[in-house]
Formats: structure tokens, C-alpha cells, sequence
């Protein structure tokens, strides 16, 4: 037993290890998957696998019984409704499509980073900045649920008329990644009370940073010889547009949070749930259903989305507390060690 217990302090460490260094770790899984192309490109096949899993155990953590109080309190969701599938794709679409006039393909990547759901680790985020975490959980099923619709019609309606896209596979598609594991997950978490909250979940959650980072690395390796045959300034502009949308859209969710008279813990869960997306799950939609130089403007998401965030979110909200890296582990180890004496 106390062998078990170790190893669970030992798991939440590891976690808190690739939280920390997320910020390098996803760029430098875009670096392996362009330069070990031969290696990963024949592990397509278990990126779906990959993300269930991770959908999946990020859904373990969440309980049906946090909803009714937030539900009660639907102001934060339409701020939430209105910036995520309003505001910030039609502000994207616009400023892709006058940057880049002679580039539909890129604005149609743009358009889809936009339309994917709320990122997972915008729950994280939120933690750290003291959010509310119903509400975040909230906001991450809601968008979770409806991605299978949104997403290809924001897509349809944005992208523009020229563009062919397969809605019915690009559905099926975030069905199986995102929806399907994510209900599991609450469901057994509300089956078991929690109790699976508290050691299982804990115990998975840095192999859910693993399978995330060989997302990463197996989707670029799809695309690393376009990318490269076609490497050229070009590339810089859709770059350096990826980082000043990500930045811009935590200054717009932030003004409609205050247009909408949110308090400080509901602000912070709605800044984070609409400025961050699902970048992972929007690489994988690119890979396999949009033009080669459509997955541009998704891989610099991937590469400055945690980067961009923790610049915004410093100059949003603060200095970010010095607790959860390291104080957070070793509380955890003390009281896993304590239960067993």
C-alpha cells in the first residue's frame, strides 16, 4: 500500500513537471514531428486513440453535480456564448481575410482555430488565476457538446463558399475525440462519488500530457514535407498573426466580461474558457480534413497558444501565484504519507 501511495506522489510530481514546461515541450513536439517525419508519420491510426484517452481522463475530474449552481447563474455563459462563437471568429475571419486576400487557405486554418471548442487546460489556467472552477468545468462541457455541430458550421458559414469541407466526418470526428470520452468520464466520476477523482485521475493525468504531446508530434509528422518543401518568409506573417489573435482575444473576453458586470472569479473562467481553444483537436481536424496550408495557422497555435496565454494572463490579471508547481506536489505527498502511517 505504501508503495502505491508513493508512486501516486511520485505520478502527481511528473505531473506538475509537464505543466510547468508545457510551454516548451508543445513546440518542441512540433520540432520532432517536422524533423522524425519517417518515424511517427506511420502512427497515424493511434491519434484518435491518443485524444479519446486524454478527453476522456480530463472528464474524470468533472461531476454532473458541479452544473445547477452555474446553470442558475446563465450571465457568464452568454458572455462565454457571445465572445467564443461571435466575437472572436468573426474579428479572426475579417483580419485573416484582409491580411491575407490571395490566401483562402489560410484564413479557412485561422477560421477553424476559432471554431474548435474551449480548450482543457483553460481549467488549469483558471485554477492558477483563482477562477471559478464550476464554471470553467461548465463552460468546457458546453463547448465540448456542441462541436460537433459549431464546428462545422462556423467553418461552413466563415470559410467561405469555395471551400469543400467534409461537416459530416469533421462531426463523427469530434464525436469520437472529444464528446463520447469526455461524457464517460463524468459519468464515472459521478458513478464512483469522486473517489475516482481523488486517486485515479490524479495518477493518469501526466500520461494525458504524454499522449498530448505525441498528438502533436504524430499530426505535424503528417504534414512535415509540405511544410517544409514550402518553407519561406511566408510562413511568418500567418506566425506572427496566430500570436497577436491569441493575445487579442484575452483583451476582447475581458471587455465583455466587464460589459457584462462579471465578478473576478466568473471573469477569469470566462477570460481563459474563451480566449484558449482546443488547439490539439484542431490539429487533428486540420490534418484530415483541410488543405495542407490550412494547418499553418494551427501549428502556430500550437507552438505560442500556452506562450501567448501566460503574457496575457500577466498583464490581465497579475503575476501568476507562486503555489502550484512546487508546493502543490509536496502537500500531496505529505498527506498520501500521512494516510498510510
Amino acid at each position: 500500500m505504501f508503495r502505491f501511495q508513493s508512486a501516486e506522489a511520485g505520478l502527481v510530481s511528473a505531473n506538475s513537471f509537464f505543466e510547468r514546461y508545457m510551454p516548451v515541450l508543445t513546440p518542441g513536439g512540433v520540432i520532432l514531428g517536422l524533423l522524425l517525419s519517417g518515424i511517427f508519420r506511420p502512427l497515424k491510426p493511434l491519434v484518435t486513440w491518443l485524444f479519446a484517452f486524454l478527453t476522456l481522463v480530463n472528464g474524470m475530474s468533472v461531476s454532473i453535480r458541479d452544473f445547477p449552481h452555474v446553470i442558475r447563474h446563465p450571465k457568464p455563459i452568454a458572455a462565454f456564448m457571445l465572445t467564443s462563437y461571435l466575437l472572436l471568429p468573426a474579428i479572426v475571419t475579417a483580419s485573416s481575410s484582409l491580411i491575407f486576400p490571395s490566401r483562402p487557405s489560410i484564413t479557412l486554418g485561422f477560421v477553424l482555430l476559432y471554431a474548435i471548442p474551449t480548450a482543457v487546460v483553460a481549467c488549469v489556467w483558471s485554477g492558477i488565476y483563482s477562477g471559478s472552477g464550476a464554471l470553467s468545468l461548465t463552460l468546457l462541457i458546453i463547448g465540448t457538446l456542441l462541436a460537433p455541430v459549431s464546428t462545422p458550421l462556423t467553418v461552413r458559414i466563415l470559410g467561405g463558399s469555395g471551400v469543400t469541407i467534409d461537416s459530416v466526418g469533421m462531426m463523427l470526428s469530434l464525436l469520437w475525440m472529444v464528446v463520447i470520452p469526455s461524457i464517460a468520464g463524468i459519468l464515472i466520476n459521478t458513478l464512483t462519488e469522486g473517489r475516482c477523482t481523488e486517486h485515479v485521475t490524479v495518477c493518469l493525468k501526466p500520461f494525458t500530457k504524454i499522449a498530448l504531446l505525441f498528438v502533436i508530434i504524430i499530426n505535424t509528422s503528417q504534414v512535415a514535407d509540405d511544410l517544409i518543401a514550402a518553407a519561406s518568409p511566408e510562413y511568418l506573417p500567418p506566425f506572427l498573426m496566430a500570436g497577436v489573435l491569441t493575445v487579442a482575444g484575452f483583451f476582447i473576453s475581458i471587455l465583455i466580461a466587464k460589459l457584462f458586470s462579471l465578478g473576478k472569479e466568473e471573469t477569469v473562467s470566462m477570460t481563459f474558457a474563451s480566449s484558449m481553444r482546443n488547439i490539439s483537436a484542431a490539429l487533428v481536424i486540420a490534418i484530415d480534413f483541410f488543405p495542407p496550408e490550412s494547418v499553418m495557422p494551427v501549428i502556430s497555435g500550437v507552438v505560442l497558444q500556452q506562450s501567448a496565454t501566460a503574457i496575457a494572463s500577466h498583464f490581465i490579471f497579475g503575476r501568476k501565484p507562486e503555489k502550484n508547481d512546487r508546493i502543490l506536489p509536496m502537500e500531496k505527498e505529505r498527506a498520501i504519507n500521512e494516510q498510510c502511517q
